[in-house]
């Protein structure tokens, strides 16, 4: 009884925490309404409305996967777009825009792999993952030559890179394990608290960012 309303307890604080992201980011539109973030309010507010969305299609159906997959796909192409808006190098954008390539491709072929209604599009998420996680990394490589890097802290979408970098790389083997080598109870939900615990950091990184982030 104790481990059932500890995940309920948990389920419910991750819950507020992306909440209070997407709250924070309507709060704070003002310092960055005339940037390429100013579609966060409704991209933060979307995951946190498709979360509780997603708890009800899974008490009533039993398989809320087909909301996580539309998810999945607007969450990281918004996110692609937001690091090719910003860089400033031509090989730098060209290199997105293949990767974004790539990654529409593995999303067309995937659903003949599983079902994009019922299953996890294992080959889309993973890649999409190391794609914006490439994307962040071609981000930092130019913002360690200007001059933002003085006063970092007071950048918006340095703390947002930060947060998707730290879910994105400590979830990576998480999704792989639970979908090919989890067989114990225990161990998915170990996993299952780890996710919940990565979701929280990324989700403070926002709000510290939102916080912080000095008026354009």
């Amino acid at each position: 009884m104790d481990k059932i309303i500890f995940d309920n307890v948990f389920q419910y604080v991750v819950l507020a925490f992306e909440g209070i992201a997407a709250l924070t980011a309507i709060l704070f539109y003002r310092n960055y309404k005339h940037t390429v973030l100013k579609f966060l309010p409704w991209i933060f507010s979307y995951v946190f409305l498709n979360e509780l969305f997603a708890k009800q299609v899974y008490y009533w159906f039993g398989n809320n996967i087909l909301l996580y997959n539309v998810y999945n796909i607007i969450y990281y192409l918004y996110f692609y777009f937001v690091f090719w808006n910003v860089s400033r190098r031509t090989d730098f954008r060209n290199w997105i825009v293949a990767s974004i390539a790539v990654y529409c491709t593995a999303s067309i072929i995937n659903p003949f792999i599983s079902d994009f209604g019922t299953q996890t599009q294992l080959l889309a998420y993973i890649l999409g993952a190391c794609i914006l996680i490439f994307c962040i990394i071609l981000y930092y490589i130019e913002l360690l030559s200007s001059s933002k890097i003085l006063n970092i802290k007071r950048e918006l979408l340095f703390w947002i890179s930060v947060g998707l970098l730290l879910f994105y790389v400590g979830y990576i083997p998480i999704k792989l394990t639970r979908h090919y080598f989890t067989s114990s109870v225990d161990l998915y939900v170990t996993l299952l608290n780890v996710q919940r615990i990565l979701i929280i950091i990324m989700n403070s990184c926002f709000i510290i960012g939102f916080v912080w982030t000095r008026r354009r």
